[in-house]
């Protein structure tokens, strides 16, 4: 497996290498979003016992994962050195989680490579000029550096803990964030291309709302009071998403521009996703399967479309790639959301989530290899 590398002259020094990030955090969030439900399914076959359990299944996937794909997408092209400790720290977590046994290792190898990741990208940020901008290098810091902020949360003594789902608020906001900024250009281009207008563009006053929805919603949401809080907040959240999607007429310019698509389909299920979840909570039932459709619905076809993109720049997928994105993800999604209604079958369906989840990522690691662009 070959990687591109560039040389960047340093006054007073040799040459120093640099490679793009997303050349090995994209393969490897490939890997590990393929590898990730088996380590808890294995158990329902009978082979084993699980490798790990629920809560270290999430922290994977909203930890390990989500880190992988902003170093990736974000980290931008860094020295060989720095790419190593930063890649080293991520690959030491996710061996922690399976096979070290101590919290405390994994959660000091958490902190370390989400302050490394965060010191990389957040600077990034600071030059924004509208508050908008502004905000994403701090979210980027809380959602890195989550783990820290668990840990100081936790020796303070306050009960109850942090929910996972805080951070998975977080996480849905950048979603929305980054997804509507790469949206607008395609979108723009699209109608340009068939002589049409764009209806809509970066919608700046619904953008602020659901900023501001998802901020306050994330931040009661660690209160035993917040509840309710977070039930309004996010439901109002979630439909404004699917306002901003509806305003975009993403069907407009037609359904060649299959990378604007799948874009559209993952913001789809992230407002949904919203909706359902705040649902959950008025109901008082389990958000397991609201998570799923934000986390394997929004989370997984928003991801792996822009994996796709950026790994094939020079010679980008056929369309079909994308929609065969759009189409995994629907049935995994689709089969998680069965398994609270058809308990029956519950065994079948995750086997077939994960299975679905399992293939879209093994094809997307396919073209996200070096070397392997276009083809």
């Amino acid at each position: 497996m070959s990687v591109k590398t560039d040389r960047v002259g340093l006054p007073g020094s040799r040459s120093l290498s640099v490679i793009s990030a997303h050349q090995l955090f994209f393969p490897a969030a490939a890997v590990f979003a393929a590898i990730a439900p088996w380590l808890l399914l294995v158990s329902l076959a009978g082979i084993t016992e699980p490798l790990v359990d629920v809560s270290t299944h999430a922290r994977g996937l909203l930890i390990g994962y989500i880190g992988a794909l902003i170093a990736g997408y974000l980290g931008g092209k860094l020295p060989l050195r720095q790419l190593v400790v930063l890649f080293g720290l991520w690959l030491a977590g996710r061996w922690a989680e399976v096979f070290s046994g101590s919290p405390l290792i994994t959660y000091t190898l958490y902190i370390a490579f989400g302050l490394s990741l965060a010191s990389i990208v957040v600077p990034r940020f600071s030059a924004a000029k509208k508050w908008r901008n502004r905000v994403v290098g701090p979210l980027i810091a809380l959602v890195t550096c989550f783990p820290l902020i668990l840990g100081v949360y936790g020796a303070t003594g306050y009960q109850p803990p942090v929910p996972l789902y805080t951070l998975l608020l977080l996480i849905a906001l950048l979603m929305f964030f980054m997804g509507g900024r790469l949206i607008t250009p395609i979108l723009a281009r699209a109608y340009a291309n068939t002589g049409g207008t764009l209806p809509q563009r970066v919608q700046p006053r619904l953008e602020g709302a659901v900023i501001v929805l998802l901020l306050f919603a994330s931040a009661f949401s660690i209160f035993p009071f917040g509840t309710a809080w977070v039930a309004l907040l996010a439901g109002l959240a979630g439909v404004l998403v699917l306002v901003r999607l509806y305003r975009w007429k993403i069907v407009g310019p037609g359904w060649q521009d299959a990378d604007l698509m799948a874009l559209g389909v993952g913001y789809l299920w992230l407002g949904l996703g919203l909706l359902v979840f705040s649902l959950s909570l008025v109901e008082r039932l389990s958000p397991f399967t609201s998570l799923h459709i934000i986390t394997i619905g929004a989370l997984g076809t928003l991801s792996s479309t822009v994996m796709l993109k950026f790994s094939c720049r020079t010679r980008p997928p056929p369309p079909a790639a994308y929609y065969v994105v759009v189409i995994l993800l629907f049935l995994a999604t689709s089969a998680r959301c069965l398994v609270d209604a058809l308990p029956a079958y519950r065994q079948s369906l995750l086997f077939a989530s994960g299975l679905m989840w399992s293939v879209n990522f093994l094809l997307v690691l396919l073209r996200t290899l070096p070397g392997k662009e276009g083809q």
